[in-house]
């Protein structure tokens, strides 16, 4: 009897696992890949240009005082550093809504971001520590 009860314990078990995997959603894999040829950035080119983007964006922040000029010079920043990436502002709006509705995988870009700025200011406190 207890065989019995145990084999429908793990039959259940079982199709309950099956109907899971089944309905889990592809965005929340952290391998998911925009399709080539989508018009969406691949990892490594979206990585570069969010270090970009990051590292104005912080540049502005660090200002005590704010003003109209300096957001039109972090505005005209932005133009450079889409046109740097070749890429236009439609494309980075697509590609920044789609690795944002993929949470597992935009884990791995800001990680990679991360690093890169943290490169950028290990660099630029050695050269500092030089002078």
């Amino acid at each position: 009897m207890l065989a019995k009860g145990l084999n429908l314990i793990v039959k259940t078990a079982l199709v309950s696992a099956v109907l899971l995997a089944c309905n889990s959603d592809p965005r929340d894999w952290s391998r998911t890949r925009p399709a080539e040829g989508s018009g969406i950035l691949q990892k490594e080119a979206f990585v570069k240009l969010m270090t970009d983007v990051y590292l104005a964006e912080a540049s502005y922040k660090s200002l005590v005082h704010t003003n109209p000029a300096e957001l039109e010079k972090l505005e005209g920043n932005y133009a450079v550093i889409l046109s740097a990436h070749n890429i236009t502002q439609e494309e980075f709006e697509a590609s920044h809504t789609w690795w944002w509705e993929h949470p597992a995988a935009m884990k791995g870009v800001l990680q990679e971001v991360t690093e890169n700025i943290i490169s950028v200011e290990k660099a630029l406190n050695g050269h500092a520590d030089s002078k």
